[in-house]
């Protein structure tokens, strides 16, 4: 990704964030985020989806676009009263702070470091690639309900939706009662399944891999 990119890509995640987002502490984030993490530059995976200089913001705005969309297409073709109620209930905000703010917990954890690997000749080569370094390893989505708590305040379907956006992929060793847990957070937030399938669908349809 160029620097040109970057920056485009920045401006238009503070653009989106402020126009949608009207809450309190939300300009001290976007500060915290500017000046003491590099999640404009940092990529968002080590060697999966968009691990590039950039690709932890702009795979955050592809889960914000896919998950406004998924929205309006479940609300357009629900049929039980129950569900519809729902549904109308999520707003544009809870959208926008529950996607964009999702993968905090990947700021300031990669760090470049020289890989090897073998050449088309089966010769040894290095190149540049990323280690995860993490200083405060307090899971996946309970990390990015953290940082973004100590700014601004998270409702109920958002803190939900940021903490399972991995959905079964972030059970572990404790599978039971993550999974009961799980289960219970879809059944009372679909702001939670609209996030995963948003993450899910950006990761694997949307976002490529470099590969070294």
């Amino acid at each position: 990704m160029t620097p040109e990119q970057i920056n485009e890509n920045k401006q238009i995640y503070l653009d989106i964030c402020r126009k949608h987002i009207q809450r309190e502490g939300l300009e001290d984030l976007l500060n915290y985020l500017d000046k003491e993490t590099d999640f404009f530059t940092a990529p968002s995976s080590s060697k999966f989806h968009m691990n590039e200089v950039g690709g932890l913001c702009h795979h955050s705005l592809n889960v914000f676009n896919t998950a406004v969309r998924v929205h309006q297409q479940i609300l357009d073709i629900a049929t039980n009263s129950e569900f519809i109620e729902k549904l109308e209930k999520i707003s544009l905000e809870n959208i926008a702070v529950a996607t964009l703010f999702h993968d905090l917990c990947k700021t300031n954890i990669y760090k470049v470091t020289e890989k090897w690997k073998k050449d088309n000749d089966n010769r040894w080569v290095s190149y540049s690639g990323y280690e995860v370094k993490d200083d405060l390893p307090f899971g996946h989505g309970e990390k990015s309900c953290f940082i973004v708590h100590r700014f601004m305040k998270l409702y109920k379907d958002e803190l939900l939706a940021i903490r399972w956006h991995m959905g079964m992929f972030d059970l572990g060793e404790n599978a039971s009662p993550s999974r009961i847990a799980f289960y219970n957070a879809l059944d009372q937030s679909p702001l939670t399944a609209i996030v995963h399938a948003a993450d899910f669908l950006s990761t694997n349809c949307l976002e490529p891999t470099t590969k070294p």
